[in-house]
């Protein structure tokens, strides 16, 4: 008897379900929201929420709905969502979190604050600038998509693969919302053709949790991404080499990272300023040669013109990070862990602005093609 008394109160622990379970049916769970200012100053709360119809021959076609509130806080336009639901809108499994450039250069933490705050809301949901309206491109829904609710998912984790972003979502920018040192880039996207399909278009950098109004264009993201030692399945650049060659394509190369290695090392110099050195070795493959023939003769001017034209990248990219005051590299934190006394003696709000921040790229051309 006394064994049974056990086993039955070890299978009332095991099976006592979960403190914040929900029935599905009970719930309208969205994929996708976005946030937006309006010019005079209402919030603005935009969800999809997709629904599939059964089908005996497998799965069915997708609807969307879409349902647009205002209010004065996150929760008080969720509720306002609500009013208008047959079901209680949960934005607990969201993937994309949508911010007009307008909310996002104000601030942005009013609208996660709730996400870090309530249990039940995950953390990998992704957060995104768009340049104009988030409304109307989350409504941009594309005849080719046979799930419009994962069409911007689907472009960021495309543009993820590439090494044209990198994999972001609320949990990893965290530390950076709230600790000084170190400032954090978001996927940036762009409504264009005429509102029928949205672009990534860069990353839009951030200062503190407001949106800073520069980016890092796109076809300079990849060579930050890397010197941030952040790099997906295939890396390409594409770099001007040469000048005055007819047509003008041939001016142009585009490259393979087969391998990298990147450092940043950081540290006050010898008038007492920092300085942040970033060394980035790259192995590369030529996959776009215009001129065509490219004899081992013309290797070392090639090599030698393209850690020219990276080490430029690079210093561009650079001067829009401290333009912005954005310190994507983490060199504040990198100081403060290494030379906290120092540290205290800096107003790295002003300071930022006017370090040395030198980049070193050697190239190592491996190949020059399959037939080469």
């Amino acid at each position: 008897m006394k064994k049974l008394t056990i086993i039955l109160i070890s299978c009332t622990l095991i099976l006592s379900g979960c403190w914040d379970m929900r029935e599905f049916k009970e719930v309208k769970l969205g994929i996708t929201a976005a946030y937006d200012l309006t010019d005079d100053g209402v919030y603005t709360n935009t969800i999809l929420i997709p629904n599939v119809q059964n089908s005996a021959q497998g799965p069915g076609q997708e609807s969307t709905q879409f349902l647009t509130a205002t209010g004065s806080t996150a929760s008080e336009a969720r509720t306002n969502i609500d009013r208008r639901l047959s079901s209680t809108y949960s934005p607990a499994q969201l993937d994309v979190l949508l911010f007009g450039d307008k909310l996002a250069r104000q601030d942005i933490y009013p609208y996660v604050d709730a996400y870090y705050r309530d249990p039940r809301m995950h953390l990998d949901v992704v957060p995104v600038v768009v340049k104009g309206n988030a409304e109307q491109a989350l409504k941009v829904v594309p005849k080719s998509e046979i799930r419009p609710s994962e069409y911007i998912e689907g472009i960021i984790e495309s543009e993820v693969e590439t090494t044209n972003t990198l994999e972001t979502s609320l949990q990893a920018i965290g530390s950076e919302l709230y600790e000084e040192g170190e400032d954090f880039a978001l996927p940036l996207l762009q409504v264009g053709d005429g509102g029928k399909t949205v672009s990534y278009e860069g990353l839009a950098l951030f200062h503190g949790s407001s949106y800073t109004g520069k980016d890092i264009p796109f076809g300079h993201t990849t060579l930050f991404l890397l010197m941030k030692r952040v790099k997906g399945k295939v890396a390409r650049i594409t770099v001007k080499i040469f000048d005055g060659e007819k047509p003008e394509t041939n001016n142009n190369t585009t490259i393979n990272i087969e391998d990298y290695s990147s450092k940043i090392k950081t540290k006050p110099d010898k008038q007492n300023k920092v300085r942040a050195d970033i060394t980035m070795d790259v192995t590369v493959m030529i996959q776009e040669y215009p001129q065509d023939h490219l004899s081992l003769s013309k290797l070392p001017e090639v090599k030698k013109n393209l850690e020219q034209a990276l080490t430029d990248q690079a210093k561009e990219t650079i001067r829009i990070i401290q333009e912005a005051n954005s310190d994507v590299f983490g060199i504040g934190r990198s100081i403060y862990g290494h030379y906290p006394d120092y540290w205290k003696k800096l107003d790295w709000e002003q300071d930022f602005k006017n370090i040395k921040i030198e980049p070193h790229i050697r190239v190592n051309i491996r190949s020059r093609g399959i037939f080469r």
